[in-house]
């Protein structure tokens, strides 16, 4: 719900900052339409002007792609032409046919400016020149190539930019692929045409340019781009769905796109540019926008104090004297006030002379009232009563010789003893360790030879802090229904640290849970179990395990771990 500032905050500052939000509204409407009537235009010139730019690229392509596509056309005609004569005559024509054959590529290679090298993959085994720029492979081969997939269910296509061998050196080509087919329309050859990538980049990036521009074929996929690969594979994917149109721009978080396809549509061309670089000039008036806000906020800053200083005065006197009154001491106000201030001044001196009189009315009534208290405390339990009075039971078991009696009052003595001697909650391992052998023992007494029970507690961990009283209740509920009827009960408490943990198993024999025993209703009792997860939740949170459930062949298995050095509110111990 909204407070009203008038009756929450100073006046000074509902004046100054009521005064500045007003300002900077009206400056933050003033940058945000300016800036974004800037930011239109600015998008708009750089659009109209990249893809003016871009549709000159994508003409000087088209013009060297179908260049491309109509020497593959040919050759493949020429190749094939020939190849049907490789089978006829003797050695000497069929090498005069290979010879012509590779002269005819060789003067497509040679007439074709940014054509770099001929592949031709066939079953015939040609023999290749390997300074030349046609080199003939077995057809096989074209399982091995990387862009085979791009070739296999099309006659021809265009391949992404990759890696050849030329010279005995790689090379980074573009290749544009097309399939031979003899006169029964079967497949037998292909032939790649290769262009370096440098000449290709030329086609749509001129060198002194530094933009980032990116070719993609009718698929939308990338051929090849110059500048930020990474930027503009993010580009292609956020325009597949906008491309549809033959030219455009979007705008992408921090970058803005520009797209324009060739006149067939089987191009297209892409260049990313920062909206932050287009926008710098934009920014920097809002820049001087931002500055002149600031000023006219700190121009009406001191016009707020310079007018509210003598109005504010007499509240300040008041507010000085409230902030620093004490019970008992006088306090000086003006008292040339004789408007509302005066009368604030007036109200504030009888209200601090009924303080003074409900002060003494509290310290006489704390007085009575502690006068009470120690009356009660006189009547308290002194603990070493309770360890005198079992003492003389005892003596008086000795007496009678009663000898059981006398075991089981001594160890219920001192498990009293520990429990009330130490009122801190957390106490060393040994100690809960030394209560619950009190109980033990008190259990032998009445068991005699049918209690077996074991407390396997490492050296180690002896010293270390735990929750007091805690492990009390899973063994006396093992003697209260585990072992309830039975002849003989066996008993082990294991505590050992693993890491930074201290961890407790509690195993028996008896007669195990049953499996609605954490749902079925219990007339009594319960508590102690309820008692032992609240205090571990009030120490560790969620960081500690206590898991009870039956044992593989009999009993009862109770698991505890909680953490020793994890929670520093709880000291060096834990």
């Amino acid at each position: 719900m909204l407070t009203n500032p008038f009756k929450t905050y100073r006046i000074t500052t509902v004046f100054f900052f009521g005064s500045a939000l007003i300002i900077a509204l009206l400056i933050g409407i003033v940058i945000a339409l300016s800036y974004s009537s800037t930011s239109k235009q600015i998008e708009h010139n750089t659009s109209y002007n990249q893809q003016r730019l871009l549709n000159e690229y994508s003409k000087k392509l088209n013009t060297a792609l179908i260049g491309i596509e109509q020497s593959s056309s040919t050759a493949a005609k020429n190749f094939d032409l020939l190849f049907g004569k490789l089978n006829e005559g003797d050695a000497y024509e069929r090498a005069r046919v290979q010879s012509e054959i590779r002269d005819q590529l060789n003067y497509v290679v040679f007439g074709t400016s940014i054509l770099q090298s001929i592949h031709v993959y066939s079953n015939y085994p040609f023999t290749s020149d390997m300074q030349g720029p046609v080199t003939f492979n077995a057809l096989s081969r074209l399982q091995e190539e990387g862009w085979y997939n791009d070739i296999r269910d099309t006659d021809s296509a265009w391949l992404p930019e990759h890696t050849i061998r030329s010279n005995e050196r790689d090379e980074s080509v573009i290749s544009f692929a097309r399939k031979v087919f003899n006169n029964s329309n079967q497949y037998y050859s292909l032939m790649v045409f290769n262009i370096k990538v440098s000449s290709f980049k030329q086609l749509i990036s001129p060198e002194e340019d530094a933009s980032n521009i990116a070719l993609l074929d009718a698929a939308n996929k990338l051929i090849t781009h110059s500048g930020d690969g990474e930027l503009l594979s993010q580009a292609a994917g956020a325009l597949d769905g906008e491309m549809e149109r033959p030219s455009g721009s979007l705008r992408v978080g921090p970058d803005f796109y520009v797209w324009a396809k060739s006149p067939d549509s089987q191009w297209t061309l892409i260049e990313a540019t920062s909206w932050l670089d287009m926008t710098k000039g934009s920014r920097e008036l809002a820049g001087v926008f931002i500055w002149l806000g600031a000023t006219t906020i700190l121009l009406v800053f001191l016009i707020t104090l310079l007018l509210s200083h003598r109005f504010m005065k007499p509240m300040n006197h008041l507010l000085n004297a409230m902030g620093e009154y004490i019970p008992g001491e006088k306090q000086q106000l003006p008292a040339d006030y004789s408007n509302e201030f005066g009368r604030l001044f007036q109200g504030y001196r009888k209200l601090t002379q009924r303080i003074e009189e409900l002060y003494d009315s509290l310290r006489e009534q704390h007085r009575r009232q502690r006068e009470a208290e120690l009356k009660s405390l006189q009547m308290m339990i002194n603990p070493h009563f309770l360890y005198n009075t079992l003492d003389q039971i005892n003596w008086m078991a000795i007496e009678a010789r009663q000898s059981k009696i006398s075991t089981m009052l001594a160890e219920v003595a001192g498990m009293f003893r520990l429990a009330l001697s130490n009122t801190d909650s957390l106490v060393p391992v040994r100690e809960e360790a030394a209560h619950i052998e009190c109980y033990l023992k008190f259990q032998k007494v009445r068991w005699e030879e049918g209690l077996t029970y074991t407390l396997d507690i490492e050296e180690d961990v002896k010293k270390e802090l735990m929750p007091k009283i805690m492990l009390q209740p899973f063994i006396e509920n093992a003697f209260m229904h585990g072992f309830h009827g039975a002849r003989q009960a066996e008993l082990r408490v294991h505590i050992y640290r693993r890491d930074d943990e201290l961890r407790i198993e509690i195993t028996d024999n008896g007669k195990g849970l049953s499996q609605d025993w954490q749902t079925k209703p219990r007339k009594r009792g319960g508590y102690g179990l309820r008692n032992v997860k609240e205090r571990l939740d009030t120490l560790f949170g969620s960081g500690y395990v206590m898991e009870i459930e039956n044992g593989e062949v009999s009993g009862v298995r109770v698991r505890l771990q909680f953490p020793i050095h994890r929670n520093p509110s709880l000291g060096e111990g834990v």
